[in-house]
């Protein structure tokens, strides 16, 4: 068959179709996540595999809008009620399988294969991968593999099943399961950087809103992050940095929300990201560990508590529990589409784009997802 490649006007095989749009899923780090997944081992971005799959395999198959969605939500459900992998395959290469699996109709059995298949031969993403090229193909490669997996389980193939030789089946969350869908637990991103810069960013933005806080007249800043999170102050960026390292650097992206009074996509163009004067200010901008806020997190929150001491003498405190954009302080409607608009405005039209909003809106309505794709 001939799937589409969004946003490529351009065609492909289910397989690479799949692997391209989930590829391209996160080049923005813009996209949703699950705080209590990532934290014990789950997919910190579900969406990135699991929307793409459902897609372009319900254009293969001509699924209806609502099977596609339903694909969506179980898919979301095992790539985050898997604990425990971050040492193993990710828990997307499962859920990819799923997804595939309930569009063909495969039975339990069959299903079990092919999630086991999967995960038998998924790339591994390591850590050292992380703001580098090739954590995006991953995504790629577990939205394909996902694929083959449950097209071999159809064809009778065997392998691993899941649950019986490599304990997952204790690894896997089943409480709520049917009952309570975590696609209704994830945040969505409304800045393209790591979400555990989120805290300071909002705090940041809010203390500018509220005192004369600029480059001119800081004098030092103080993030006090989650000991879980300090991976993002590790690695010091500089004038030739790479952007996807940029956006796992919570001193330059405060930064850059100091000097900028916002955190978009321009923040990590070349022009930006070869300022001297950004990271001249990052040099006043210290990330802490700070243990006290470890034991709330992730059941409760994400806490982070930002200090800005400026130089005539004064200090200015924002802690933020729950960065914008959570279930419980989610994006609205508008707030969604101007995301769409803004990624997406360089090759869109804005009749086009208001063409795709609508369509998508009734996702449940096509009785074949491919008119809806045709849309993309």
């Amino acid at each position: 068959g001939e799937c589409t490649v969004i946003g490529a006007g351009s065609k492909s095989s289910v397989l690479w179709a799949a692997w391209a749009n989930a590829a391209y899923s996160q080049v923005h780090d813009c996209n949703d996540g699950h705080r209590k997944a990532a934290a014990y081992g789950g997919s910190s971005h579900p969406g990135r595999v699991a929307v793409p799959t459902a897609l372009t395999m319900g254009e293969e198959l001509s699924s209806s809008g609502k099977d596609v969605i339903a694909a969506i939500v179980a898919g979301y459900d095992v790539a985050t009620k898997l604990r425990g992998m971050k040492e193993r395959p990710p828990s997307g290469a499962y859920c990819t399988a799923a997804i595939a699996s309930k569009l063909l109709g495969l039975d339990v059995d069959q299903t079990r294969f092919a999630m086991g298949i999967s995960g038998y031969h998924s790339p591994k993403v390591f850590p050292s991968t992380r703001g580098l090229d090739t954590n995006f193909l991953a995504n790629g490669y577990q939205a394909k593999v996902g694929i083959e997996a449950a097209l071999m389980a159809r064809e009778g193939l065997n392998g691993p099943k899941l649950g019986d030789d490599n304990r997952l089946s204790t690894r896997f969350k089943t409480r709520g399961l049917g009952e309570e869908f975590e696609v209704m637990n994830v945040y969505i991103k409304p800045w393209p950087t790591c979400r555990m810069t989120h805290g300071a960013v909002e705090a940041i933005l809010e203390l500018k809103k509220e005192a004369e806080i600029t480059p001119e007249n800081v004098e030092e800043v103080t993030i006090s992050q989650l000991t879980h999170g300090m991976y993002i102050a590790d690695d010091k960026v500089g004038t030739d940095s790479y952007y996807k390292s940029c956006q796992f650097n919570l001193p330059y992206i405060a930064a850059c929300a100091i000097a900028d009074g916002d955190v978009t996509e321009a923040q990590f163009t070349k022009e930006r990201i070869a300022d001297p004067a950004v990271h001249e200010l990052a040099e006043k901008i210290k990330v802490v560990a700070d243990e006290g806020l470890d034991s709330i997190y992730p059941e409760e929150c994400r806490p982070t508590t930002v200090e800005v001491k400026t130089k005539d003498g004064k200090t200015y405190t924002k802690r933020v529990d729950h960065p914008k954009g959570e279930p419980g302080r989610p994006l609205t409607d508008e707030e969604l589409y101007g995301k769409f608009v803004k990624w997406s405005g360089p090759s869109l039209s804005p009749e086009k784009a208001e063409r795709i909003r609508e369509a998508l809106f009734r996702l449940e309505e096509f009785d074949d997802v491919s008119e809806f794709m045709g849309i993309l």
